[in-house]
């Protein structure tokens, strides 16, 4: 493929999804973004808003190798690392790997599994390997994992730990469609769309590993001044002495808005950064990293609005 701009990768790649997906611009967005500087996205919404969808054809958008994992609550570790096997004809033990080597993971209903195999993706997540029978083994470079979880008002589902929900890049809310584009989404069905055929949807590769290369050396590039640098340590900051707060944002919030801040600014074009590109993805990038006070519950105090309110609180720098 030919070198492109990472603001020409954004747009082949809606007009590649937009052949599957119908709407969903920011969620859309917000995956581009994890995926270029590296990191992991947790889709929240409830079931049937194309999450799933979403996570393959952005798979077959970048030439991925896709592997799904159904989360339910009997599942084991093992059943996402891998486990060794017993070869009688050799006898020797052998390791047969599990879903987890692969490019793109989808982790499906992520909350309806235990902690102890949620806490299963983490290593993989956080330091691209995994560790079985005592030996580590790497994962591959474009390791990206997408989690989807319902709302965990729903039932049978568990609370994903802090250490691992500080871990996702981006958590975005996937929204319920509105009636037009509801009905945009029936008449291709009425027309013979089916989620299986991506391909024969028109979902089409439009990165591949050397391209995606280029443009995540374009957003290394991009500048940062002192006083952006100073801007996104003033937001952390004040979501950790927020009175709707009891535990503010961890210094990997600081690291995703500086990272995703530096994405934003390369869609947009530009090499240098600036405070709408921070306040962009602020929400995405703080509100999974946030513990709320029972009283500002109780007050209807949401994730968002608590984001929202901390970052009022600190001047934009000119």
């Amino acid at each position: 493929m030919r070198a492109m701009t990472t603001a020409e990768l954004r747009s082949r790649l809606h007009a590649s999804l937009g052949h599957a997906v119908v709407g969903q611009q920011q969620v859309i967005d917000g995956l581009l973004i994890a995926v270029v500087v590296g990191g992991h996205v947790l889709l929240e919404g409830v079931p049937g808003t194309a999450k799933t969808l979403m996570a393959r054809a952005v798979a077959a958008a970048l030439d991925a190798r896709f592997t799904r994992i159904q989360f339910t609550p009997d599942l084991l570790p093992s059943d996402i690392v891998g486990t060794s096997v017993y070869r009688a004809d050799r006898g020797t033990f052998e390791f047969r790997e599990g879903p987890i080597f692969t490019d793109t993971l989808l982790a499906d209903e992520i909350n309806r599994a235990p902690a102890k195999t949620q806490a299963a993706l983490l290593e993989g997540m956080e330091e691209r390997q995994v560790t079985a029978d005592g030996k580590r083994m790497p994962l591959s470079d474009r390791f990206f994992v997408v989690a989807t979880q319902n709302p965990v008002e729903y039932e049978g589902t568990y609370p994903l730990p802090e250490a691992q929900l500080d871990r996702f890049f981006f958590k975005l809310e996937v929204s319920v469609p509105d009636v037009a584009t509801e009905t945009t989404m029936l008449r291709r069905f009425d027309n013979g769309f089916s989620p299986l055929d991506l391909a024969g949807a028109g979902v089409t590769t439009v990165v591949d590993a050397p391209v995606l290369a280029d443009v995540r050396a374009e957003v290394a590039r991009v500048r940062v001044g002192d006083e952006m640098l100073g801007y996104i340590s003033a937001l952390v900051a004040a979501t950790r002495v927020s009175p709707d707060l009891s535990l503010g944002a961890s210094p990997r919030g600081s690291i995703a808005l500086l990272q995703g801040g530096k994405a934003m600014a390369a869609i947009q074009g530009r090499d240098y950064l600036v405070p709408d590109d921070v306040k962009e993805i602020c929400i995405p990038a703080l509100r999974h990293r946030l513990v709320r006070r029972p009283e500002a519950e109780l007050q209807g105090v949401s994730e968002v609005a608590a984001v929202q309110r901390a970052v009022g609180r600190v001047a934009v720098p000119r």
